[in-house]
């Protein structure tokens, strides 16, 4: 299924709305809210749908134990996929954020693209491999079952299994990103263009072009009455494929803009703190009200005590402003919302897609040095993609 790097919200995933699972092999497993949707509509369309209509007869207790228990090693197939993808990228050296599951399958969320075209093709083609082999198991679950005629249950169970990872297989091979064939599509351009910049646009339209070819054939089911159900499936599958290639281009922009970057290149020089003691009366109108900003430093002379935002502030009621002070208020400093002027980039980047606080201090040997912003970084990437 879909691969990406590690970023707060992409492929149109907010990850706050995920919950944790578990852990495989240190790799940890999430499931996004609408996961259980999905979850729920399959498992319901193999009890009341499926196995009733290729097993009759039998009562609705043993319908629902094997829906839900095939709908399980379906999405077992799908976690799988995706741990073959994080598998092979953990053994190049790649670290493997997590897993989310979701509306349309799977995200592994590889934290670095491969330095690579050889190590993109076996990483694209983990998870297509993994695939093969689960389908193969299956289909021969269902000519194993079929020599024995007592279990029936089974060999249908195997077979709709059989069929969905052949299927899983198929769709993931086609040749656009953010699809696995997208991805061995852009290995092979890659290593023959040298530039994976290139070699990203060309596959993000190829993965557009997928797209627009599942919403024409979405329409023409649509239109035509005979797949209503798969047209509007297919519809939605491929506005977020296109979202996804779209953004697969953008994060290989972003990343080359970064390059060799540290936040020295990027941080706002001159920072306006606030004095350790200002009451939130003087900090409304003097700062927030006055500099627009939404956070800003605590400051006891050189000492920087932490930072207070306009969210501290709204949890005061309005009547203890002028006896409340900022000191009260201010979030201290740790690893997590402080930076070094030497830190690269995409290091302050992840720290405020992890910690969801866009504005990092920069400390130079205790001292402020400057600010870094979501704003910063994105201004200064505008800035490189323009002039290259």
């Amino acid at each position: 299924m879909a691969r990406q790097t590690a970023k707060k919200r992409t492929l149109g995933l907010n990850h706050d709305w995920a919950i944790p699972l578990f852990t495989v092999l240190g790799i940890r497993v999430r499931a996004h809210y609408s996961w259980f949707l999905i979850a729920t509509l399959i498992a319901g369309s193999l009890t009341v749908g499926w196995f009733p209509s290729v097993l009759p007869g039998r009562g609705l207790a043993q319908y629902v134990a094997l829906g839900v228990i095939t709908a399980a090693f379906f999405f077992a197939s799908v976690l799988v996929h995706e741990l073959a993808h994080s598998i092979v990228a953990v053994l190049h050296g790649i670290p493997v954020r997590r897993i989310t599951l979701f509306l349309f399958g799977g995200v592994a969320e590889i934290t670095a693209e491969p330095s690579d075209p050889r190590t993109e093709l076996r990483i694209a083609l983990a998870g297509p491999a993994m695939s093969a082999i689960l389908a193969a198991l299956f289909w021969i679950g269902v000519i194993v079952m079929g020599a024995r005629t007592g279990r029936p249950a089974l060999q249908l169970a195997f077979l709709y299994l059989a069929v969905a990872n052949t299927f899983l297989l198929a769709f993931n091979l086609l040749p656009g990103l953010p699809l696995d064939g997208g991805r061995v599509l852009r290995a092979i351009l890659w290593r023959v263009s040298g530039s994976l910049r290139r070699a990203t646009y060309v596959a993000s339209l190829a993965g557009k072009g997928v797209a627009g070819l599942l919403v024409i054939g979405g329409l023409v089911g649509i239109l035509t009455g005979r797949f209503v159900i798969p047209g509007l499936w297919f519809i939605f599958i491929a506005l977020f494929l296109r979202q996804a290639a779209e953004s697969s281009y953008r994060q290989v922009v972003t990343r080359q803009a970064l390059g060799g970057k540290t936040v020295r290149d990027v941080m706002t020089r001159e920072v306006v703190t606030v004095p350790s003691g200002t009451r939130v009366t003087d900090l409304v109108e003097g700062y927030f009200m006055l500099h627009h900003h939404i956070c800003y430093p605590v400051a006891d002379g050189d000492r920087v005590l932490g930072f207070v935002t306009i969210r501290d502030v709204k949890r005061v009621p309005r009547d203890r402003w002028p006896d409340t002070v900022v000191d009260e208020l201010v979030t201290g400093l740790d690893k997590m919302n402080t930076l070094s002027p030497g830190e690269p980039v995409p290091a302050a980047a992840q720290k405020m897609a992890t910690t969801g606080c866009g504005r990092l201090l920069v400390l130079d040997g205790g001292r402020l040095a400057g600010i870094v912003t979501r704003r910063d970084i994105m201004n200064f990437i505008r800035v490189r993609s323009e002039l290259s």
